[in-house]
């Protein structure tokens, strides 16, 4: 997401399909993009990250009592933690000290365990703790901080008092991502390290209504004209994704149905809002439904969605169960947006800045599957098309090599936009059975639900569904940069039927790879039909055989658009190609495409009913395979042969009928 200033310079494409607007995953970025810049130069970039890692938290309990008139916070933290080394004298939480040039910030009353005060410092944001007994390995222990101050929310903009646009009605929210938890509470401020549950007591002047995480336990109306909410989340939560927003919210209900169970979804809008993004709200539950049959159940099911609308120019921010939304991004993709991070970035979430991609890249694929909902193939292809378009300015890996810089981390081109397209790149290596079944295992898979992953932990899930080494796949669309740029010269082939390809292709952005791995679809035209070959290309030049029909018309490189490229030329060696005729001659023997590396077609003609036996020999002269057609009626046939696990180099097919014996040779890479 973008603020509208730079999605005017960045990207404009508007979408004539119903229920579209404008890319999601802008306005998911703008909040971060604003962020990050006034983060910049903040110290915290990253002198502590990831924090204490002797420490494991396994609870966050706050206790907020909130003032608007003055601008205040009066907190009390309770922690739950674990030592991770076998003496634990001291440690510290990552919490914000107190600025010298505004006095914004947090100052530390008192340390308690129970009613014992422990010893503790409060400097250059850290928040240095000695338990009265060091702690062995494994033992824990629970602790409360006392604190107050205002929240140093002016140069981090990760939490807030503020107002309505168009009202003076107040408003109190917190943006956390990526460093600006310990802004307002005591944590271990990194992803890594996931709290098994948390809870959030709001007290807030009674006329307000307080949101936070997970399931709504009580409310306390108070002799002191305040009102006190209680939240609980039974659910693993990373720390960015606690959240509170406060205001006189309009409440407004969309319940979604699944099984015989009902799940609360509730929208909490500034009343002066809610008219206009009513229809928008009531998508949420048709999304729900799309995203739990793409990606698997909604993960907070036993407690709650929803949103809570905070102040403009900050996007939509996924919030765990509650995610906080400006005005301009309630509408339908960026919902969509929010509402997959639950899956990707709040069930599983990225272990480290780093790998953000894992976050925003399949949030913002998830916007395209919502296109492809309602707007079918077209809708989706021209969404991709768009986040190609983006893609192309990426400069750098989309493994983020410099986490300090909140640019780096929430780049839309890159990030966003092509972390989305390679995912579409995936769907199209791997087919759409297998890329949603890999979506669905990822997000169920014992070792990483409510946990964190990196690239590889994806990898791994995706070559065990698939059966494919991703390798290659992952190593260059991931840690490498760019994209290939295609060069395709085509001439008569050796064969009738045939046309040779030579396809170059070099990467015209970073040396990093100079060349690049894919699968290519190669459409060969011509008046009588059209044909499509999959050929693999992993070499910088490469030269291919494909079958025609009729008069060869032309050739189109990657026609349905599945990899990011550019396409330079398709020329002719010659002026003329007329290799083929309509149909291939009686005992014909073609076999595409040549060299190949996971598969090759055999195309060959029976005149007279009987079986065909179909041999793959290496160059010792052993059959490494073998197909057997029993009876076959005279016609044109394609079988496919599987080439995985075999070595690379020269090997024969042989094609026997009863018409006699037929031999090609097919080079495998």
């Amino acid at each position: 997401m973008k603020n509208l200033y730079l999605y005017c310079l960045l990207f404009s494409p508007i979408f004539a399909y119903a229920q579209v607007d404008i890319d999601g995953w802008q306005f998911c970025q703008a909040g971060k993009v604003n962020h990050a810049t006034r983060l910049a130069v903040n110290p915290k970039a990253r002198l502590a990250y990831p924090g204490d890692a002797s420490i494991d938290v396994t609870y966050y309990g706050l206790d907020l009592h909130l003032t608007t008139a003055p601008a205040g916070l009066k907190g009390a933290a309770t922690i739950t933690l674990k030592s991770t080394t076998a003496t634990l004298s001291s440690f510290f939480l990552d919490l914000n000290s107190t600025t010298a040039t505004t006095g914004e910030g947090l100052r530390v009353d008192s340390v308690k365990v129970g009613n014992q005060k422990l010893s503790f410092q409060h400097a250059q944001n850290k928040l240095t703790i000695t338990p009265a007994q060091a702690l062995a390995n494994g033992q824990a222990l629970t602790l409360t901080v006392f604190y107050q101050g205002v929240p140093n929310g002016a140069a981090n903009g990760s939490f807030k008092f503020d107002k309505h646009e168009n009202t003076s009605d107040p408003v109190i929210w917190n943006l956390s991502e990526p460093y600006g938890a310990s802004d307002w509470f005591p944590c271990r401020d990194t992803p890594a390290d996931k709290a098994d549950s948390s809870s959030v007591r709001i007290t807030a002047p009674e006329q307000l209504i307080s949101v936070s995480n997970g399931t709504l336990v009580s409310t306390t109306t108070n002799s002191d004209h305040t009102r006190t909410y209680l939240w609980r989340n039974s659910y693993p939560i990373a720390q960015y994704l606690i959240s509170i927003a406060v205001s006189n919210y309009a409440q407004y209900d969309t319940p979604f149905p699944y099984g015989n169970q009902t799940m609360p979804v509730t929208h909490y809008i500034y009343p002066e809002n809610l008219a206009q993004v009513q229809t928008s709200l009531s998508l949420t539950p048709k999304m729900l439904q799309l995203f739990t049959n793409r990606f698997g159940p909604y993960p907070f099911l036993r407690e709650k969605y929803g949103h809570a609308q905070f102040a403009n120019n900050n996007g939509g921010m996924e919030h765990q169960t509650i995610s906080s939304m400006d005005l301009s991004s309630l509408t339908p993709t960026v919902i969509a947006h929010e509402l997959a991070h639950q899956w990707f970035g709040d069930k599983i979430t990225c272990r480290d800045w780093q790998n953000i991609w894992l976050n925003e890249g399949f949030a913002s694929y998830a916007e395209a599957v919502y296109i492809e909902s309602v707007s079918g193939q077209t809708g989706y292809q021209s969404y991709m098309n768009s986040f190609m378009t983006s893609a192309r300015n990426a400069r750098g890996s989309i493994y983020v090599q410099d986490i300090s810089n909140f640019n780096n981390i929430f780049n839309g081109s890159r990030t966003y936009a092509k972390g989305a397209t390679v995912l579409h790149m995936l769907r199209g290596v791997v087919g759409d059975s297998a890329f949603f079944n890999i979506l669905r295992t990822y997000a169920a898979t014992p070792t990483l639900a409510y946990k964190t992953a990196v690239t590889e932990d994806f990898q791994t899930v995706a070559q065990q569904v698939s059966g494919k080494d991703l390798a290659y796949f992952f190593k260059q669309w991931i840690y490498g940069e760019g994209y290939p740029t295609y060069k395709a010269t085509v001439s008569p082939g050796n064969v009738a039927n045939t046309i040779t390809v030579r396809l170059e292709q070099n990467n015209t952005t970073a040396s990093n790879p100079t060349s690049f791995t894919m699968p290519v679809q190669l459409q060969v035209k011509s008046a009588t039909g059209d044909t499509t070959v999959t050929v693999f290309n992993d070499r910088a030049d490469q030269t291919f055989t494909l079958p025609t029909r009729g008069v060869f018309s032309g050739l189109v490189i990657d026609p349905n658009n599945w990899i990011l490229k550019t396409v330079s030329t398709v020329t002719l060696s010659t002026s003329t190609i007329v290799t083929a005729t309509n149909e291939p001659a009686s005992g014909s023997l073609r076999v595409y495409p040549n060299p190949t590396t996971e598969t090759v077609l055999v195309d060959f003609t029976l005149s007279t009913t009987g079986p065909a036996r179909i041999h793959l020999t290496n160059s010792l002269g052993q059959r490494v395979q073998t197909l057997n057609e029993l009876t076959l009626a005279p016609g044109n046939y394609t079988r496919t042969l599987t080439l995985r696990g075999l070595s690379a180099g020269r090997y024969t097919v042989t094609v026997e009928t009863l018409s006699g014996l037929q031999n090609r040779v097919v080079l495998v890479r």
